[in-house]
């Protein structure tokens, strides 16, 4: 055995258990049967003894691979199993029942001059047209077609489907060239195995990813929307507290307003599975009553938290982006800072100009971020704060500054102590 051969054995061998079952079903075609027979006995011994001298004194008895009867003690089981026939149509019949019954030949033998209207080279042209995946040997002499012949009249498509021994052929021959041709077949099945198997991984990995993305989506919805119901729900609270119809009608305002968010946010989510309805367009407006916005959003939980809001409100500051979507990253920034905050505290936010940024500050007096967990606090479901967070809201907060508006998130420790985040957006000078 060769030892590419030999390296196909052993890998065959060690597949793991649910692979293809090799095939070592082999045809023979000779119009001369004591030619066929002679192969089948080269091929398929019916026993040999594990001992044996040379294959040509060996004493054989009959018992095939195919009668599934083990083998008597000291004796091991034929290689193949082999069939033979003597004619074309004898083995056109033999492959189409081979194939109905689900035990394919994985290769041939076949006699060129077969002595019959269809030469072997036809008749493996006939049989490749039945059965494709079945490999041929053709066994010639000198005065037969030639190589280049046999490979015109086969096609190119069909080149790398035969092969072929002279006469006067030797065992070792005979033996090579069936477990050669056995192997491939083997090794063909195998990757179309395999490729079935990575298909089908593949459509499961798909269908979890689809499960996932949706899964985040209902998460992400769910945190959001649990953001400013906690919103509506406060100043709800706050307008039944009140006396005077102001004062009611202004957190009447805040709560209409939260829901004008809530309604922009389902609008911005619903974008994600390819709905028709677009995002809403860029708007010039001022930083500064998109910062309002969120902090008045945030006035009952910053009364009822204890934490003071501190802010440098300079001249007018012209922004071009999506007020609601900004409002949804300050007002998840503004709940971090409180959560930080669990006795109250303060929250500093300024806002400079630092061309061609507009550079918005958010510092808040808690005891800042571990230095291990500053690097993550942006992944999505990442969350220090266990049952009570979805890891989330500055993932959220990421995704609208930096590729909603083409931005920068940064997260860092301050020098005095808590934690900052700077958001810087690109400017949009006055008048454009």
């Amino acid at each position: 055995m060769s030892t590419a051969a030999k390296l196909i054995r052993d890998q065959r061998n060690l597949l793991p258990k649910g692979n293809p079952v090799p095939n070592r079903r082999i045809l023979v075609v000779d119009d001369e049967p004591q030619i066929g027979e002679g192969i089948k006995r080269i091929l398929c011994p019916d026993t040999v003894s594990a001992s044996a001298t040379p294959r040509s004194s060996r004493s054989l008895q009959a018992v095939t691979p195919a009668t599934g009867t083990p083998a008597a003690p000291g004796l091991v089981a034929s290689e193949f199993d082999v069939v033979v026939v003597t004619t074309p149509e004898a083995a056109i019949d033999a492959v189409t029942h081979a194939l109905r019954e689900n035990k394919p030949f994985a290769m041939g033998f076949f006699d060129v001059m077969l002595g019959a209207e269809m030469d072997g080279i036809e008749l493996v042209k006939q049989l490749l047209s039945v059965d494709p995946k079945m490999y041929a040997v053709f066994v010639t002499a000198y005065q037969d077609r030639s190589v280049d012949t046999i490979g015109s009249l086969l096609g190119d498509e069909n080149r790398e489907k035969w092969d072929y021994i002279n006469k006067p052929f030797t065992e070792g021959e005979i033996l090579q060239k069936g477990r050669n041709a056995t192997s491939l077949w083997d090794l063909h099945r195998l990757k179309e195995w395999q490729e079935e198997r990575l298909s089908e991984a593949h459509q499961l990995l798909l269908q979890n990813e689809r499960q996932n993305a949706v899964a985040a989506v209902g998460r992400s919805v769910a945190h959001e929307f649990g953001n400013l119901l906690t919103h509506i729900v406060g100043n709800a609270e706050l307008a039944l507290e009140q006396k005077s119809e102001p004062a009611m009608k202004n957190a009447l305002d805040l709560i209409l307003k939260a829901s004008d968010t809530a309604a922009s946010i389902l609008k911005r989510f619903r974008t994600l599975h390819g709905s028709a309805e677009k995002t809403t367009p860029p708007a010039p407006m001022d930083v500064w009553q998109v910062l309002d916005e969120a902090l008045e959003l945030m006035e009952f939980q910053f009364r009822k938290r204890y934490v003071l809001v501190k802010k440098s409100r300079p001249e007018f500051m012209p922004l071009l982006g999506n007020r609601h979507a900004l409002v949804q990253v300050f007002v998840n920034l503004f709940m971090n800072a409180m959560y930080a905050m669990p006795k109250g505290g303060e929250i500093n936010i300024k806002v400079k100009v630092e061309k061609p940024w507009m550079e918005i500050s958010i510092h808040d007096s808690g005891p800042g971020i571990p230095e291990d967990v500053l690097p993550r606090v942006t992944e999505a479901l990442f969350t220090t704060k266990g049952g009570d967070g979805s890891g989330l809201g500055l993932s959220i907060c990421k995704e609208i500054v930096e590729i909603e508006h083409q931005g920068e998130l940064i997260i860092q420790n301050h020098s005095k102590g808590g934690a900052e985040v700077i958001i810087r957006l690109p400017l949009k000078a006055k008048g454009e």
